[in-house]
């Protein structure tokens, strides 16, 4: 096909443009990623570095922890039977010379800590000489939760002046229960050994928020004091939102935190800090903001741009697509040509050729298959008739030698209805009525062939009556029930039809009360791994099974159940039976019976 007209532009030119707008864009998008990538790892540096530093506070704090445990239980042994006694002055000045004696002990051994003890009849001893200590203890929420015997024990990290490292105190608390389990009061065991609260010291003066959280999420130190001894979070909560040692950047009143964690496994403590990220990266933030800022207006244009331009590049494509796209495989037809650009003509003026000879060959194809199928069926359908026809034949030549002419008769006019096929190309469809009609003419020709009186049982719902099923498909079916089933009985022969339906299939079902099948002549029956002995029955299941394959298609097949010595079953599946049509009296489809 010769192409002219006016030059055309060239697609591939103009993807060109847009790809390098892309690329242009890709460069952008990079730069942006760098700069948020990098904002990422200062982030997690300093995310780390903070988390390292609460792992050093937890350390130096691990062994005075326990030495502070220790010494709480040996206090609350010695000083038991005095605190519990009545109060009396005999009883306090125990109290104050077994305090006096401990805190010798303390100091001989280098143990730098001091003793509180608060009664609930509102007695206080000390080993601490500054009183304000004792007196601002009794004030704070951690004490009343002691004194009502809310809690047992507890820890407190507590501070007077943040620059002044002799006010930093790690107190651990112990209740007094007497006998009766009322509370007396409690023990304050107070560690003031200043290298452990260094580190803590330097958090606390930059500024940023810093508390202790035991095991049950009570806050055990703050850098506002008045939080002490109340509870913060469930803990579980808390290490589902923000983890175990590690970090997290959170929005909070309209400000970005980062919260940094670490979990003390031997105490159950956890160190947490709160820092402001706008303070911590002011200066580095207002630098990459505005760089985003502008890489991201840089690919806003650079997108419109590219969108733009390539929208208006594929919009001929896109038509050109879309009209293929709603076109009907059952209706191929030419589509206008497309001349804006030389793709798209050469692509229309070759569409429209190949759609003139798809039509062409759908149509060469749609009559080869039509008349493939028709060959074959005809040759399976002659497959049976020549065999039962001279049996026939044969039986009604004896019945007139013999003096019976009536019979033979009758038999003639059954063979006459049965072998009845109007002359017409199309396979054969009949109401399954009409085939059990042929099925019954067929059976009394079969009793006069074999001198049987084989019964006919049908339990077919008369609503399935309209049904269309191939003529004589149950024919081969019956017939070897005749040649296998019922070949050494002599009376008693029955044959059960029954028909149904299952989702979109038909199902006729024949069961014969003969001899039934060997296990292994089964097997091989079903699988279809077989042959016959016998020439006159041994194309019948095959024989059904083609045809069924050819007409139905999908999961159409004949099945075999049996039980030798009692009955065999045959059941012939014809899926996807509604979409046969009536041949016959006006070609209407199937109605749906499955109601």
């Amino acid at each position: 096909m010769l192409l002219c007209g006016s030059k055309r532009r060239k697609m591939s030119q103009s993807m060109i443009a847009t790809s390098v707008l892309c690329v242009l864009i890709s460069v952008a998008i990079a730069v942006c990623a760098i700069g948020y990538f990098t904002f990422q790892l200062v982030v997690g540096e300093k995310g780390k570095a903070r988390v390292d530093v609460l792992q050093q506070i937890s350390d130096s704090n691990s062994v005075n922890r326990t030495n502070m445990v220790k010494a709480m239980d040996a206090l609350y042994e010695d000083f038991y039977d005095d605190l519990t006694a009545p109060k009396s002055e005999k009883s306090s000045c125990a109290i104050q010379m077994l305090l006096e004696q401990t805190d010798r002990q303390f100091k001989r051994i280098g143990m730098d800590m001091t003793i509180d003890i608060l009664l609930n009849d509102r007695r206080m001893f000390s080993t601490d000489p500054d009183e304000n200590n004792l007196k601002s203890l009794k004030n704070t929420y951690w004490y009343i939760k002691h004194y009502s015997g809310e809690t047992d024990t507890s820890w407190n990290l507590r501070f007077w002046d943040v620059d002044d490292i002799s006010t930093y105190g790690l107190a651990y608390g112990k209740t007094v229960y007497a006998q009766d389990g009322k509370v007396v009061g409690m023990i304050v065991l107070t560690s003031r050994y200043e290298a452990l609260f260094r580190t803590f010291q330097k958090l606390v003066s930059d500024g940023v928020k810093v508390y202790i959280l035991d095991r049950n999420g009570i806050i055990i130190s703050h850098t506002n004091p008045n939080r002490v001894g109340n509870w913060a979070f469930d803990m579980k909560t808390f290490q589902e939102e923000y983890g175990r040692n590690t970090y997290k950047i959170i929005q909070r009143s309209k400000q970005k935190i980062l919260i940094v964690n670490y979990h003390d496994a031997s105490s159950g403590w956890t160190f947490v800090e709160e820092q402001n990220m706008d303070e911590l990266l002011r200066d580095g933030l207002k630098t990459v903001r505005n760089c985003l800022t502008i890489v991201l207006l840089g690919c806003i244009v650079a997108a419109s741009i590219a969108y733009w331009r390539g929208r208006r590049i594929t919009q001929v494509l896109s038509d050109f697509t879309d009209e293929i796209g709603d076109m009907s495989v059952e209706k191929l037809s030419e589509l206008p040509v497309k001349d804006e650009y030389e793709e798209t003509y050469v692509l229309s003026t070759t569409f429209n050729g190949m759609i003139h000879r798809i039509e062409e060959l759908i149509d060469d194809i749609r009559i080869r298959e039509q008349e493939k199928q028709r060959t074959e069926y005809d040759f399976l359908q002659a497959q049976i008739n020549p065999h039962f026809l001279n049996n026939t034949l044969l039986s009604v030549k004896s019945l007139i030698a013999m003096h019976q002419p009536e019979r033979a008769y009758r038999m003639m006019n059954e063979l006459v209805e049965l072998l009845h096929i109007p002359a017409t190309p199309e396979i054969q469809f009949v109401p399954l009525e009409e085939e059990l009609h042929l099925m019954r003419s067929y059976m009394s020709i079969m009793n006069c062939r074999t001198e049987k009186d084989t019964v006919l049982i049908c339990e077919v719902p008369e609503k399935m009556y309209g049904i269309y099923v191939p003529r004589m498909i149950v024919q081969p079916i019956i017939g070897n029930a005749f040649f296998h089933g019922f070949a050494e009985m002599e009376e008693g022969c029955e044959i059960r039809l029954r028909a149904g339906l299952r989702g979109n299939a038909l199902y006729i079902e024949v069961t014969d009360n003969g001899e039934g099948i060997a296990p292994k002549r089964l097997e091989q029956v079903q699988s279809g791994n077989y042959r016959s002995g016998r020439l006159h029955h041994g194309i019948g299941l095959r024989n059904v099974r083609k045809r069924l394959q050819i007409i139905y298609g999908g999961r159409s097949d004949v099945t075999v159940r049996s039980e030798f010595g009692k009955y065999t079953t045959v059941t012939i599946t014809m899926d996807h039976y509604r979409s046969i049509p009536k041949r016959e009296q006006g070609g209407e489809v199937n109605e749906d019976h499955s109601s």
